[in-house]
């Protein structure tokens, strides 16, 4: 089973107009209201290709009602921690040319005693075997070390740990060994670089000795984010595609055509891909369980996270994809492997 972590949900507004321009009025054509934030699409996601999860998040007790009449509507299971302030707000305004404009709230922050009961949810509803994914931002003033302790908890029940986070989020945790982790480049790139202040992510590899280049690859990103103590990595790098380090397998995949649609929930419907690679290993494999060295093993992680994050660009809500767009896609996914 898939545990999927929001620590920061949000009500996700869409707006469909023909097109934005500052400063001037717009007549919305659609509109579009649910629970949303990273977890959650990642839940929904999952729940689209018949796989068992349960969302977890911490809710606003004004907005809990709205959240889970809508998370029921959407067949997905869950189990909403109570909060004391309203959930923020994250809108979307798409145009006809699928170009989102995102204004995302921040949240409010959480009493203490919010983040012990989550983690007291994620070492009751997590079972042996299983995954834990912990995505997006953090509300204000949260512990900095609170994905690390989530990360532990979740070893301890016996979880392996997905973790789509950033920042000192990210960096924190890497010392608990997430089985895998999933940055884009710039998130790597400033993650690395605060783990060696005064160093860029060029020469972030303690001791290289190697001159300082202007940009690091993908591919070297997640090699050193390995080296951190991520189980693997996966970095994903826009129209590039995705890059994968995990003991000595460094790969890269890719869609050789370009896609238009609505790419705000194709992040999270990697992470779920993810998830479901990491939940199809055998129970044995079991924290701190080694991961495979396999190339083609990861080759098919990594097929199916194109062709996963892929299907949910031409979904126009986030947190939805076809299975049949998946099916379609997996046959198109170009891989290489490649020295970092």
């Amino acid at each position: 089973m898939i545990l999927t972590l929001t620590p920061n949900p949000a009500v996700d507004i869409t707006y469909r107009v023909a097109a934005v321009t500052l400063g001037e009025s717009h007549r919305v054509e659609h509109v579009t209201e649910r629970a949303g934030g990273k977890g959650i699409n990642t839940a929904a996601v999952l729940t689209s290709m018949g796989l068992d999860c349960l969302a977890l998040a911490p809710v606003g007790e004004a907005t809990q009602p709205f959240f889970a009449d809508d998370l029921d509507g959407r067949g997905i299971r869950h189990h909403l921690v109570r909060a004391p302030h309203p959930t923020r707000r994250s809108v979307a305004l798409v145009d006809d040319a699928h170009e989102a404009t995102l204004f995302n709230e921040a949240g409010a922050p959480m009493p203490d005693a919010v983040w012990h009961e989550v983690i007291r949810q994620v070492e009751r509803l997590g079972g042996p075997g299983g995954v834990l994914t912990v995505s997006g931002s953090l509300p204000a003033a949260a512990p900095t070390d609170l994905v690390a302790l989530i990360t532990q908890a979740a070893h301890e029940a016996g979880l392996r740990v997905v973790l789509d986070v950033s920042g000192p989020a990210l960096s924190n945790a890497l010392a608990f060994a997430p089985e895998l982790v999933k940055p884009n480049r710039g998130e790597a790139a400033a993650t690395l670089t605060a783990l060696k202040p005064g160093a860029s992510c060029a020469d972030a590899r303690a001791g290289s000795g190697a001159e300082s280049q202007t940009e690091t690859s993908a591919v070297e990103l997640a090699r050193l984010l390995v080296e951190a103590g991520a189980g693997a990595a996966v970095v994903s790098d826009g129209a590039a595609g995705l890059a994968l380090a995990s003991g000595s397998v460094t790969l890269r995949a890719w869609l050789p055509q370009a896609l238009q649609g609505n790419p705000t929930g194709a992040g999270d419907a990697l992470t779920a891909a993810l998830a479901a690679s990491l939940d199809d290993l055998p129970d044995d494999r079991m924290p701190p369980a080694r991961l495979p060295d396999d190339r083609d093993a990861w080759a098919e992680v990594l097929r199916r996270g194109v062709a996963w994050s892929a299907a949910a660009v031409l979904q126009p809500v986030a947190g939805t994809i076809d299975p049949g767009d998946v099916a379609r896609l997996l046959t198109t996914v170009e891989i290489e492997e490649t020295l970092s």
